[in-house]
């Protein structure tokens, strides 16, 4: 009875670990889901409306608002420093909500490439101006803004917003008309009888400190803001253009002019403002979206990565399967996939690149077929490939051969903050393996194969354009091209690695945790730096036979680390494991033999004793009798 009770309690533990992880492992899916929604570079405090492919139609197609959208790549790190200024903008141009609203969506989450496919996004950020019943079509996919300057993005805005007054279809649009003579007796005709005051403010020449303010207060019900530019007309309404540049006009006629303390929308804004809340005018209020579902996922999120964190700290030598399998994931489910068109010198790159996944690849069994089948798949084209295609032919490999990943989070590239670290560092850990296997392995002669392979998809494929730019100049000045043998590849990509490492050390996009150091460093193997380190330049005076043993080693698929992976069971056994069941084998293998001896000297036994009882048993000697010899 004992027996069974204890067998009930291990059946019942496993039960409730299994339910325990299926929970989590749904709450992590549903977190994943949201990566366009919340993960990216802008969430639910800002005042950003974040699009996905769920929601971008509903939201800027055939509106009666325009948008100003943002396609970034949440690991660009250009589109991380431009993220404040647009996260400003969007919090000054909050009050023009009703007109404009302020939007991005992340071309980096995967479940967006075919809107950033389908409206030709080539570089990072691009934004792009859509006006109010806006139809996308070929070649139309709004108006590209050009500038990253917050004032300049304010006046094209400004000025976009202006010739939208000239489309006939659109309701509640604000009245952009500059106040002429004959308005100055009638501002009030044809307003609903909710309207109150009309607000007149002087707009100076080649500005549209006039317009801003006209939206600013879109949104207030009681008073219409009008705009004045002649100097005349402004006098009726005793405004001078030098010390009162606001006039308040209520119905009865009575006129009050105002000062501004500056010449600027905002100083304008606020002089305004004060007028309205003494009458105790307010906006209209605001419809709230609950998002309470998706903070909590993302604080159990960010509660995981933590514990994530403190792991890789005390481990900093390792590199993991998961953070090589994401970049594996990235670059095909994403990155080549999000491509309109694949051409020409992009084919060939495309085709490299699966070239050396193919040869060299960390994946299990069925990961190993997938892209064998997606190589020779892109093989078959000489000219040209779409990106539909392409994605549509990863889907149907990866239904067909799946379960392919074992990991579907990074571990060692996992941030301490959010938008830090990610893909960009599982890129690199992929390119530095793959030159260690090149370099372990006499598969293919050719030293430049992951190099070249790098160089093609970082230019054609890689997300942050300001990035590609920069590795590509690199790669010139380091002469890339030129690297003579396989170790000496391993040793090239560890130098641009550090060359990287150095120029964005104290960028704003660098991990607090995770500084950009010279790698390996001195605590990670002192043996690779020669002492002294020359004090005149400040360079570091490495031992590159010992660097290339280190990277060796870390790299090595015997020491790559499993920690995080969900899925062990998809990728071949570790050397552990398969000691472990040789030990196993050669118990089995010596209990056979010694059975065998065993068994053997039994059957000789029993077969001596077999021949002795019957073949012997009833034999005597008898006389025989002879006619001549008598008895023999």
């Amino acid at each position: 009875m004992a027996v069974v009770q204890q067998l009930f309690a291990v059946v019942l533990f496993f039960v409730v670990i299994t339910v325990s992880l299926g929970g989590i492992l749904k709450k992590y899916e549903a977190v994943m889901k949201q990566q366009s929604l919340e993960l990216g570079l802008y969430n639910s405090s800002d005042k950003v409306v974040i699009l996905s492919n769920v929601n971008l139609k509903e939201i800027v197609l055939q509106q009666n608002h325009s948008s100003l959208v943002e396609f970034y790549n949440s690991y660009c790190g250009h589109c991380k420093r431009f993220a404040p200024t647009y996260k400003k903008l969007a919090d000054e141009l909050y009050p023009w909500r009703s007109v404009l609203r302020i939007c991005a969506i992340d071309c980096a989450a995967e479940e967006n490439n075919e809107i950033c496919r389908e409206y030709e996004i080539m570089a990072y950020p691009t934004m792009r101006y859509i006006g109010p019943h806006f139809t996308a079509g070929p070649q139309n996919y709004g108006t590209p803004l050009e500038t990253q300057n917050l004032n300049e993005i304010k006046n094209n805005l400004a000025q976009w917003l202006v010739a939208e007054n000239r489309t006939s279809n659109i309701t509640n649009w604000p009245n952009f008309q500059h106040v002429t003579e004959s308005d100055v007796d009638t501002l009030f005709e044809g307003l609903g009888s909710q309207k109150e005051y009309v607000i007149v403010v002087y707009e100076p020449e080649n500005s549209t400190i006039g317009v801003e303010t006209i939206i600013n207060f879109q949104r207030w019900s009681n008073v219409q803001v009008r705009r004045v530019t002649d100097n005349e007309i402004a006098a009726k309404l005793k405004i001078d253009s030098t010390k009162y540049k606001i006039a308040t006009i209520d119905r009865k006629g009575n006129i009050v002019p105002y000062t501004s303390s500056a010449d600027t929308s905002k100083a304008y804004t606020e002089t305004i403002s004060s007028f309205l809340n003494a009458q105790h005018f307010t906006e209209l209020p605001e419809v709230v979206s609950s998002t309470a579902a998706n903070l909590l996922l993302l604080a159990e999120r960010q509660h995981e990565n933590e514990e994530i964190v403190k792991e890789v700290k005390k481990n900093k030598h390792l590199v993991y399967q998961a953070d090589l399998e994401m970049a594996i994931r990235g670059t095909i489910f994403n990155e080549v996939s999000k491509v309109g068109e694949i051409s020409n010198d992009r084919l060939l790159a495309l085709q490299r690149f699966l070239a050396v996944l193919n040869r060299y690849n960390p994946l299990g069994a069925n990961g190993k077929i997938f892209i064998t089948k997606l190589y020779e798949y892109v093989m078959q084209f000489n000219q040209q490939l779409s990106g539909k295609d392409f994605e549509n032919e990863v889907t149907k490999l990866e239904s067909q051969y799946k379960p392919i990943f074992s990991a579907n989070h990074y571990v060692g590239c996992t941030g301490s903050q959010p938008s830090t670290r990610g893909f960009t560092c599982s890129v690199w850990q992929l390119f530095h393996y793959l030159t260690v296997q090149a370099a372990r392995t006499e598969i293919s002669q050719d030293p430049l194969e992951i190099l070249q392979a790098m160089h093609g998809y970082i230019k054609h494929f890689f997300g942050c354009t300001n990035c590609a730019e920069h590795f590509q100049a690199m790669a010139t000045k380091r002469k890339i091209w030129s690297t003579p043998n396989k170790d000496d590849a391993v040793l090239w990509l560890w130098a641009a690695h550090n060359e990287v490492n150095n120029r964005l050390a104290g960028d704003s996009t660098e991990d607090p945790l995770f500084p950009k150091i010279q790698f390996p460093s001195q605590s990670s193997c002192s043996g690779c730096y020669k002492q002294p380190i020359s004090p005149a330049t400040m360079e570091t005076n490495w031992d590159k036979n010992a660097v290339l043993s280190f990277l060796k080693n870390i790299h090595n698929p015997e020491y790559i680390s499993r920690y995080g992976v969900e899925h062990e069971e998809l990728l071949q056994p570790t050397i552990e494991k398969l000691r472990q069941k040789r030990m196993i084998g050669n118990v089995f293998s010596d209990m056979d033999m010694r059975m065998g001896m065993l068994l053997y000297v039994f059957c000789i036994g029993m077969m001596v004793i077999a021949f002795k009882l019957f073949a012997f048993k009833g034999y005597r000697k008898k006389p025989y009798g002879h006619d001549l010899l008598g008895k023999v």
